[in-house]
């Protein structure tokens, strides 16, 4: 650390536990035994003669499990299961430049009975945010080129756009996602409100995460928070303005962070007017 950084953090030193320790040692892919009871397409009426280590069907999702472990980005996280291979969860991080950055996205997967015939369904776990028209609250993923807006069915695989049993894979959808729909492009309505919305939205949704990291990335979220929070508080105080809201939220984002085990007090606001403390913050 420069003597720059000092002065502005302090000596601050974060003892490396336990929990650092497990997020340092996350794969980008793995294979589990069981599906974590809340994955939302976990009662799916399976057919189990899909499943057989002769099937078509598991030799393809094989390949899926291929491709995802060498060819995956840092920023897209996987898990798969043994007992449930048409069954997948995985987690992404909101691309920079964006109103999504910093953020964690979840996402639940099934590949349907004639899977590759048909596209994976996806849902995704909104904590009841309105994040975009493309990921609405009740999990739906969309795409606005989709005329039936049903699923991620025709906007990811190749020139057409179209799904093709022959050539699209997952790995096409989750990047999809994460480039297409987690973009600022994708940000309704138009212009600084809008982005504003999408931005303050991701920041409510870290602060649920924390609070109730999904089933099997545990580990992964409060290592990603433990290491990210200053990013995330000093891209804050750049997108701040002196409504209550924003103030409030950022208090309760700092709070989250300290209690996941990151210090934090230098981001601290001092007790002061509202539009005392936004000059505080644009001198942080």
């Amino acid at each position: 650390m420069d003597e720059a950084n000092n002065n502005m953090y302090g000596e601050i030193e974060e003892i490396i536990d336990d929990i650092e320790k497990r997020f340092n040692q996350i794969n980008k892919f793995s294979i589990l035994d069981y599906p974590p009871y809340d994955h939302h397409f976990l009662k799916y009426d399976r057919n189990s003669k899909n499943i057989g280590l002769e099937s078509t069907f598991r030799q393809r999702i094989e390949k899926e499990w291929l491709l995802l472990e060498n060819k995956l980005p840092s920023s897209i996280l996987v898990k798969s299961y043994e007992k449930r291979i048409d069954l997948m969860r995985t987690v992404m991080v909101g691309p920079l430049n964006t109103p999504y950055a910093h953020g964690l996205f979840i996402f639940d997967i099934l590949f349907p009975r004639n899977y590759p015939n048909c596209p994976p369904r996806v849902h995704y776990h909104s904590y009841d945010l309105d994040l975009n028209e493309f990921l609405d609250p009740k999990g739906k993923v969309t795409l606005s080129l989709l005329e039936g807006g049903s699923f991620v069915t025709n906007w990811y695989c190749g020139v057409q756009g179209k799904w093709n049993p022959e050539k699209s894979n997952l790995l096409q959808v989750l990047t999809a996602i994460q480039t297409s729909i987690l973009s600022t492009t994708r940000v309704n309505p138009s212009g600084r409100e809008g982005y504003k919305k999408a931005f303050t939205l991701t920041c409510k949704g870290m602060i649920h995460m924390l609070r109730g990291p999904p089933m099997n990335f545990r580990d992964f979220v409060e290592g990603y928070f433990r290491t990210r929070a200053h990013s995330i508080l000093l891209n804050y105080k750049k997108q701040m303005d002196d409504s209550d809201l924003m103030v409030n939220l950022f208090h309760e984002l700092y709070r989250a962070f300290e209690q996941n085990g990151t210090y934090c007090k230098h981001h601290r606001l001092v007790d002061l007017p509202a539009e005392e403390k936004i000059k505080q913050l644009r001198v942080c």
